[in-house]
């Protein structure tokens, strides 16, 4: 069989959506894809569905706890979504009762009863 494929050729190839595929990926490729799922029905996912987890993790990556509306904009997807993927972080301007409590800035070093 193997001697066959060899010679098959795009113009072999019925015209329409088998030959748009075959052109795409070539004829050894759509080959072996008819060995796979040949006879059946299958589902081919949108490109979106498929890059979603990636952008999904950079979102994570990239997220700061204030940025929602930046990270919607840049991947195209709504805040809601962001939301959804990281979770409601902090308001713009916010400050966590724990990053005051690592560092509470210059302005209050000298502060406090035991500083006085």
């Amino acid at each position: 069989m193997d001697e066959l494929v060899k010679d098959l050729t795009l113009d072999m190839i019925s015209e329409g959506l088998y030959r748009m595929i075959a052109e795409a990926i070539g004829t050894d490729n759509f080959y072996k894809l008819a060995e796979i799922v040949g006879g059946t029905t299958i589902y081919i996912p949108k490109p979106e569905s498929l890059t979603r987890p990636v952008r999904d993790a950079r979102i994570k990556k990239e997220f700061t706890g204030y940025n929602h509306q930046e990270l919607a904009r840049k991947y195209g997807v709504t805040e809601r979504w962001v939301r959804r993927i990281c979770g409601p972080g902090q308001a713009e301007g916010q400050i966590g009762i724990f990053d005051y409590l690592e560092d509470p800035g210059d302005e209050y070093k000298d502060e406090g009863p035991c500083n006085s």
